[in-house]
This record gives C-alpha cells, sequence and structure tokens, in this order.
C-alpha cells in the first residue's frame, strides 16, 4: 500500500532542500499578472478603474458610517440597511441598485468605456491572453521537467533545464488535446442523445438529463483516476502522451480507492492554495492596482510577492506529491512502462 504519509513527508523535505524548483510555478503564474497590469495601462482602462474603485470605497464608508453610528440604531430602515449591507453579495439584495444609483449621482460616465472598445486594445488583448496562455503552459512543463530531473537526480542547469522542457511540450500538448476529447466527445454524444429524446418525448428528455448528468460524472471521476499519473508517467518514463494514457491505466488497474485517497489529498491541497493563498493573492493584487498612494502601492506590491511565492511553493509541492505517490504506484504494481 501505498505510504502517503512518507510521500507528504519526502516532498516537503526535497522542496525545502531543492528551494530553486519552484521558479516555474512562479514564473507561470507572475507572468498573467505583468500582462493584465501591461494592459490595462496600455489600453486606457486603468484611471477607468481607478476612479470606480475609489467611489466604490466611498460608498462602502458611508455606509459603515452610517451603521456603525449609535444613533441610527432602532431608527426606521436600520434593519434592512444591516440586512442587505451584510448580505451584499446575494442576488435578492438592494445593495447593486443603491450603488448603482450612487453612482449616477456621482456622474460616473459608463460610456467612456465603449470609447476604449476599439480595434487597436482588441488586438492587444488577444495578443496579451495568447502570450499569457503559451507562457502559463510553458513554465508548467518546466515545473514538471525540473521535479523530474531532480528525482532522477540528474544535473541540472539552464540549458539542460529548457532542453528538457522543449523535449516534452508538444508532448504535454498533445496529452492536454487527448483529454479534451476524452471529455467532449462522451459529453457531445449524450448531447446528442438528449435532443433526440426531447423530439420523441420532453417528460424523457428531462429525465434523461438527469440520468446522463450522473452517468457523465461517474464516467469523469473513474477516467480521471485512471488517468491520474499520465503526467507522471510522461516526465519520469519519458513516454508519448499515447504511451503516458495506457501506462496509467495499467497502473491504476485494482486499485482504484488508493487513487482516490490520493485525490482527495491533493484536491485538499487545491482548497488550501485556493482559499489562504490564490484569493488573497487577487485581492491583494487589485489593491495594488487600483489603490491610491505610493505607500499602499509598495506594501501591496511586496504582499504580492510574499503570496506569489507561497503560491508556487505549495503548487509544486502539490506536484511533487503526485510525483513522489505515482513512484510508490510503480514499484507496487511492479510496471516499468
Amino acid at each position: 500500500m501505498v505510504d502517503i504519509r512518507k510521500d507528504f513527508g519526502d516532498s516537503f523535505q526535497l522542496l525545502s532542500q531543492h528551494k530553486k524548483i519552484i521558479l516555474p510555478v512562479f514564473f507561470s503564474v507572475l507572468i498573467p499578472l505583468i500582462l493584465i497590469f501591461l494592459f490595462l495601462n496600455l489600453s486606457g482602462l486603468t484611471p477607468l478603474l481607478k476612479e470606480l474603485v475609489d467611489l466604490n470605497d466611498e460608498f462602502n464608508q458611508q455606509k459603515q458610517d452610517y451603521l456603525l453610528n449609535r444613533e441610527n440604531m432602532g431608527k426606521e430602515g436600520y434593519t434592512s440597511e444591516l440586512v442587505n449591507y451584510i448580505g451584499k453579495d446575494s442576488s435578492n439584495s438592494a445593495y447593486d441598485n443603491q450603488y448603482s444609483s450612487y453612482l449616477e449621482q456621482k456622474g460616473y460616465d459608463w460610456g467612456r468605456y465603449k470609447q476604449l472598445l476599439n480595434m487597436e486594445n482588441v488586438v492587444l488583448l488577444v495578443i496579451f491572453l495568447l502570450i499569457g496562455i503559451i507562457g502559463s503552459f510553458y513554465f508548467s512543463c518546466m515545473s514538471y521537467a525540473i521535479i523530474s530531473l531532480v528525482l532522477k537526480k540528474k544535473e541540472i542547469d539552464r540549458n539542460i533545464l529548457f532542453r528538457v522542457t522543449n523535449k516534452f511540450l508538444l508532448k504535454l500538448f498533445s496529452l492536454k488535446i487527448i483529454f479534451g476529447f476524452i471529455i467532449i466527445v462522451p459529453l457531445a454524444i449524450m448531447v446528442a442523445i438528449v435532443i433526440s429524446l426531447f423530439f420523441l418525448n420532453t417528460i424523457l428528455g428531462v429525465l434523461s438529463i438527469f440520468a446522463f448528468i450522473i452517468l457523465f460524472i461517474a464516467y469523469l471521476l473513474l477516467v480521471g483516476l485512471r488517468l491520474f499519473f499520465t503526467t507522471p508517467s510522461m516526465f519520469m518514463e519519458e513516454n508519448g502522451a499515447i504511451n503516458s494514457i495506457s501506462h496509467s491505466w495499467h497502473l491504476t488497474l485494482g486499485h482504484i480507492k488508493q487513487v482516490l485517497i490520493i485525490f482527495f489529498v491533493i484536491w485538499g491541497i487545491g482548497i488550501f492554495i485556493s482559499s489562504f493563498v490564490v484569493q488573497p493573492l487577487y485581492n491583494t493584487y487589485s489593491n495594488f492596482l487600483f489603490e491610491s498612494g505610493w505607500v499602499k502601492a509598495f506594501i501591496n506590491l511586496l504582499l504580492v510577492v510574499l503570496f506569489l511565492i507561497l503560491e508556487a511553493f505549495v503548487f509544486t509541492f502539490q506536484h511533487l506529491f503526485l510525483f513522489y505517490t505515482y513512484i510508490d504506484f510503480k514499484k507496487l504494481s511492479g510496471i516499468v512502462k
């Protein structure tokens, strides 16, 4: 049986000894942030959004001052104002309507955004999106490459790392394409069947929707678990996309429960990243972009860098844990390739 606790400890120990392996993930997250900053400034959106953020802060400050004033407590309308403010993120709250009215009173002109919707900005957006997608994918591939080199105890320098990354780039892209087909083709077949059943009988069509949703979720779970180790297989065994899929399929045969446990551990790490790292990172980054004052901007920039390092560390740890469990599974199953 795979020793998850040992793999967890080994992953942390290796990461503490080779801290530089977080750099690919660091850059894969940094690139989109830089591109967002450049696009907002080059397109002319930054001044408009800063003004909107300032007005939002003013509106919230007014609300807070009113709600925290003891003289207002017990007055007519206070309770509804409090409920609306506390539940401002809910769909039935009047907060959004009040905020829209406040913007109208302040004369905020939404028409200025139409002026920025021009061909130059559209082209700029497309270019930056492509650069962001390609850059993030490249550094994600590099992250897997550097982990495989460290686990194989091979020499690592800049030239070797780029050469290995370039070697696997097309393979990893092919794997993503195949995964896309594995998801899209069954989904398209199910949708076609549901539409056909609707033409035959409406009730039958509605019932088939629920049945196919359950069936599709079960399919995704089963196939996802069987193909769980395709990426480690590709980089550790230097397999192609098809061979990596085949290897993972045979490797997990009869061990679905253990794979499911590992999946939940990695999923738990993902929830931690999202809740305690990713969300604070993007909130701080938003403050950096739109907060007024150099001191606040500098402090937010330092926090952005700190959260970036933390996110890179945790994501790399997640990848390492996946690779270590793969190595254990390979020993357990006695399958080389």
